[in-house]
């Protein structure tokens, strides 16, 4: 039952950034057998339609990464392997093993974003890392969450299982049989220190307090007490995680660091939900979640609640074994939370650009810098001036003082850098520009190449603010020429009038088409989202028309926010979106040369089915759901175990044989589209049956 829960614990991480749990006598500690374990082979489909062997092969060591794709350290850990030195040597084979229920062309997507050509990706690997962990527990390491990493010599021993994030430089340390490589690479992002400002919700504290002992009561467990130590601890993990949503803490220490108590130790967190009752419905609904809240060898708990600057609240359970020293719940306040980060998990953001009229000259404004949290892009929360050194490019265009607010003094264009007091070369910019008609100067027109897939968890380089450009030197007038005197008429000569002097020429101004254009679909909505366009004011959306046979234009988006959510659409129907940038001049508007477009659709809507018991079987019948390619059937043994995939039909209708009687087993069953080569897979209710008896 243990194993169930640690593993259920590492699975609930492919359902959502919103909920995560931690057990917390997970481990990232490394311990290795002494000449390593038999190494188990388990077959894997692979995406290029091959089966991979996990049996290394005489002298080629094999590294195996688990994880989910929707994992943000799994991410990390792939990435840092494919841009290593070592990959594709001939004695290094490396392996990503899918363990969510991703099709093959998710997992194809996966690998070309994270992987590169040097990893082989596979899918359905839920069966071979149980077996994995397992050794791994033979071989005195806990269970642990994702993503695992299985280390195999050349001589087909596993010498290592180990869980959380590993660099690639510590992997080849500990393959190549150099035993300073570490589970751990404290070196490999410098942290900085970041003062964060939010409200700490003490009375939410004591409201989740109260539904867990509630939660815990129902089912005869004793309560558990809220410890002052505890509550501390959590809220300063709740204001963390506004930062870096991860049981990783920001600094890249373990989520249990943050308290030196107990023995055992566990945490769930949570982030966007508006109140404790929202929060716990969804912790109660997750079997790991659930397991940590009834864990009846925990004794303690502390409780962090903690609204950021944009109003999301982020929440934090924090549960050990250790007795309780009473904690008295205040008020709600206001506070200030030192927050230490690695540069890498840093994604500062300003408003990029302003532009002003010359009679703003004199007008006040803050400099406002968020950070984007790259495991829940949705947290934006905003950061203390007093974290920033500001500087200004031309003090006679604007100034900034200390507190980052800036005065504009003057037409042009001044680069506003704030830069972190803890480490100067992180920092962000915001162009300022007043009186400066856009574009002044002719942009040159080149080729944009193919943009590579930005990469979730990559810092982005700064980017480099161009030198404000030199007018355009308006065309010399030639001076006129003077008359010569008529030889013959004594008069003088009526001096020539000077030629006018030609306009000068308006530059041909150029907006580079989008780049970088995403879906995102749900059942009744797709969100884009974009590359932002240096120059341009706002975005046009666009939907095509296949009756009419063109585009028709949808929305309007100002610049500085590159997404879109398209609402109220049908579900399971195909659709093809663009977007051009634009700006107004001289009361034109102008846009890109070309729609940048693509193709998707809307997820199916839920089936709703019947389940029948028989003998030994169960039958599970339903009606065609509208733009639907077909239909894949799951089921399980027990309430908190994995999905299993049974089968995938056009059919409506499906029975599954050879089940034990007297038996219950949940079945669901999901409708799916392919468009384009792309896979859109719907939501699913759950049903349980009953099997009946011989």
């Amino acid at each position: 039952m243990k194993k169930q829960m640690y593993r259920a614990v590492s699975f609930l991480l492919l359902l959502s950034l919103i909920v995560l749990p931690f057990s917390g006598i997970v481990t990232r500690t490394k311990v290795s057998a002494q000449g390593g374990h038999d190494n188990p082979e388990f077959i894997l489909p692979s995406i290029d339609d091959t089966s991979v062997s996990t049996t290394a092969k005489a002298g080629q060591a094999t590294i195996i990464v688990f994880g989910m794709t929707t994992c943000g350290i799994t991410k990390m850990v792939v990435k840092e392997i494919a841009a290593s030195q070592w990959v594709g040597d001939e004695d290094i084979r490396v392996i990503f093993a899918n363990c969510s229920k991703d099709s093959k062309e998710e997992t194809a997507t996966f690998g070309q974003t994270y992987a590169g050509n040097d990893i082989i990706c596979c899918y359905g690997a839920e069966n071979a890392w149980n077996g994995y962990c397992d050794i791994g527990v033979e071989m005195g390491v806990q269970y642990g969450s994702f993503p695992t990493t299985v280390l195999i010599n050349g001589n087909n021993r596993v010498i290592n299982v180990l869980y959380g994030h590993q660099s690639a430089d510590s992997l080849i340390s500990q393959i190549r049989g150099d035993s300073s490589g570490g589970g751990d690479d404290s070196s490999a992002s410098a942290n900085v220190e970041i003062a964060l400002e939010g409200t700490e919700g003490y009375v939410f504290a004591n409201e989740v307090l109260a539904l867990v002992n509630q939660a815990r009561a129902e089912k005869g467990i004793p309560a558990l007490g809220l410890d002052d130590s505890l509550l501390e601890a959590a809220m300063q993990r709740a204001a963390e995680i506004s930062l870096y949503y991860s049981h990783t803490r920001p600094d890249g220490s373990k989520c249990t660091t943050v308290s030196s108590r107990g023995t055992r130790k566990a945490e769930n967190i949570a982030v966007g939900y508006a109140s404790p009752e929202a929060a716990m419905k969804a912790w109660i609904g997750s079997p790991g979640h659930y397991a940590n809240i009834m864990d009846t060898e925990m004794t303690s708990v502390g409780v962090g609640c903690f609204q950021d600057s944009e109003g999301t609240w982020n929440w934090v359970q924090f549960f050990d074994n250790e007795p309780v020293s009473g904690a008295a719940i205040s008020a709600d306040r206001q506070a200030a939370r030192n927050v230490s980060i690695q540069k890498s998990f840093l994604h500062l953001k300003s408003d990029g650009s302003k532009s002003f009229k010359a009679a703003d000259v004199n007008k006040e404004f803050a400099m406002d810098i968020y950070n984007v949290n790259q495991e829940h892009a949705y947290s934006t929360p905003k950061l203390l001036a007093s974290n920033f050194h500001y500087t200004s490019s031309q003090p006679s265009v604007a100034e900034v003082d200390s507190g980052g607010i800036v005065t504009l003094k003057g037409t042009g264009t001044a680069v506003i850098t704030a830069s972190l007091k803890s480490d100067s070369s992180v920092s962000v910019n915001l162009t300022v520009k007043v009186g400066v008609n856009r574009p002044s100067i002719p942009v040159v027109v080149t080729p944009t190449p193919e943009p590579a897939t930005p990469e979730p968890t990559a810092t982005p380089a700064p980017t480099k603010t161009p030198e404000p450009a030199a007018p355009t030197p308006l065309p010399e007038t030639p001076e006129p020429v003077i008359p010569t005197e008529a030889p013959v008429t004594p008069e003088p000569a009526v001096p020539t009038e000077a030629p006018a002097a030609p306009e000068p020429e308006k530059p041909e101004i150029v907006i580079h088409d989008v780049s970088g254009l995403k879906a995102v679909s749900e059942t009744k909505q797709v969100k884009l989202s974009w590359n932002e366009v240096a120059e341009a004011e706002g975005y046009l959306l666009y939907q095509y028309d296949s009756k009419k046979k063109g585009w028709s234009e949808i929305k309007t988006v100002k610049a500085g926010k590159p997404s879109y959510t398209i609402k109220k659409l049908k579900s399971g129907v195909s659709y093809r979106f663009a977007v051009k940038a634009y700006l107004n001049q001289d009361g034109k508007q102008l846009t890109s040369k070309s729609y940048t477009s693509l193709y998707t659709a809307t997820k199916p809507g839920t089936v709703e089915f019947r389940v029948t018991a028989g003998k030994a079987k169960a039958v599970l019948k339903w009606g065609r759901v509208s733009g639907a390619t077909g239909y894949t059937i799951y089921y399980k043994p027990q309430k908190d175990a994995s999905w299993r995939k049974l089968k995938t039909t056009k059919a409506t209708s499906y029975t599954k044989t050879k089940l034990k009687a007297k038996k219950k087993y949940y079945f669901t069953v999901k409708a799916y589209k392919t468009y384009k080569g792309k896979t859109y897979t719907g939501s699913g209710v759950t049903k349980k049956v009953k099997i009946k008896s011989k």
